[in-house]
């Protein structure tokens, strides 16, 4: 399948240097100053350049980059942005896949007809992505996912990069092996094997690369070839029940905001008319301008208000605000009709499989995609033990 991979590189600092022109050429780094996490999410090239890492604890960032410009994160902002673009892309093709925020995957097959070549295609996501966000995009297209997003990642911003049909294998081939994705003690291995390129990795056989790596050298195999076959998994819109709650002045104090979720949370009870939510995210409106936000998965779908409060005063306990308040909100996602356990008569075997499918219905519902795939049998004769069997999505 003809895909295109939306491609915006930093893309919370791409969006501050947009709010604040002030911040370009300067060392950026953005960071969890706050709820003991302390660590680099996300860093401008210039803060690369002198070795802050995403990850990295904010303590060693200052260590490299003391004059770097240290902000906390505004997700209530990115999400604004990141909507926007995939809005934008949704207007081109109704297949839009957001891997992340700042990287899409946009079904390009069939658009033939409405541009003259792939290129405009492009060109045209570019200039969508622009209008939506005022961010620059990189574009790659290609067949499949990996060497579209190959197409984008080594290509500059507001550039096109289109990899002909049966041409995947030639692109891929003088690329470095670290754009592979594999863990670390992988590109080591390749590393010691002397393999630098993806056309080093290809030109292996199939055999010993799997003897070697498993089932994940024999995937790496296929994708160094230009084949990835795995299929998009648009968006899709959510319903969701919300409240906002703007204070007359700023607050500090746990209790006034208590205060305020437990109405928020009353409001919400009765707009549930009798459903459960399997989702909460708490989004608070800084003084300043800046905004702070949690998104909590309920082990069980509840629909109870006390039980809500509580979860939302352990959660302001566990976290030190980075500021005063001037705005409070809850959003309530995943609703579904269920508002209890069944008992059952088949014993401990069934329990234990209602806890699997729960368990995976919050990974589904915390990443917003299948994240659990179990072995089924496919040509189970076959005398290639690779189609013997195959990986589809655990469906509860």
């Amino acid at each position: 399948m003809r895909t295109a991979c939306i491609l915006i590189p930093h893309f919370p600092v791409a969006i501050e240097r947009a709010d604040n022109p002030s911040l370009r050429g300067r060392p950026v780094v953005i960071g969890e100053a706050f709820d003991g996490r302390n660590t680099v999410l996300d860093c401008s090239p210039e803060a690369e350049a002198q070795g802050v890492r995403v990850g990295m604890p904010l303590r060693q960032a200052l260590a490299l980059s003391s004059e770097a410009v240290f902000l906390t994160p505004n997700p209530s902002r990115y999400r604004e942005v990141a909507d926007a673009v995939l809005d934008a892309l949704e207007a081109i093709s109704p297949e839009v896949e957001e891997q992340e925020q700042g990287h899409a995957y946009l079904n390009a097959e069939g658009l033939t007809g409405h541009y003259r070549e792939e290129l405009d295609l492009g060109e045209a996501i570019v200039r969508s992505v622009r209008a939506a966000s005022g961010l620059d995009a990189s574009v790659g297209i290609a067949e499949g996912r990996f060497p579209a997003w190959a197409a984008a990642v080594t290509s500059s911003t507001s550039e096109v990069c289109v990899v002909p049909s049966s041409k995947e294998r030639e692109f891929l081939a003088p690329l470095a092996v670290s754009l592979l994705p594999c863990d670390l003690d992988t590109l080591r291995r390749l590393d010691l094997l002397g393999l630098r390129s993806i056309g080093d990795f290809a030109a292996l056989p199939p055999g010993p690369v799997q003897a070697q790596f498993g089932g994940e050298g024999r995937r790496l195999w296929e994708l160094a070839q230009g084949r990835d076959s795995e299929p998009l998994r648009p968006r899709r819109r959510e319903a969701c029940l919300t409240e906002r709650l703007r204070f007359a002045e700023p607050v500090v104090t746990e209790e006034a905001l208590l205060v305020g979720c437990r109405r928020m949370l009353i409001r919400l009870h009765s707009r549930l008319q009798g459903r459960s939510a399997r989702r909460m995210r708490l989004r608070a409106e800084l003084w300043g301008g800046r905004s702070w936000e949690r998104i909590v998965v309920f082990r069980e779908p509840t629909g109870d208000c006390d039980r809500m409060l509580f979860i939302v005063k352990s959660v302001l306990a566990a976290v030190q605000l980075p500021g005063p308040i001037d705005e409070l909100g809850i959003e309530l996602s995943g609703l579904t009709g269920e508002k209890g356990k069944q008992a059952t008569m088949f014993g401990e075997k069934a329990g234990l499989r209602r806890q699997l499918d729960e368990a995976v219905r919050q990974l589904k519902a915390r990443w917003g995609r299948p994240l659990v795939s179990h072995v089924v049998e496919v040509e189970p004769w076959s005398r290639i033990p690779e189609r013997r069997h195959a990986l589809i999505d655990y469906d509860s």
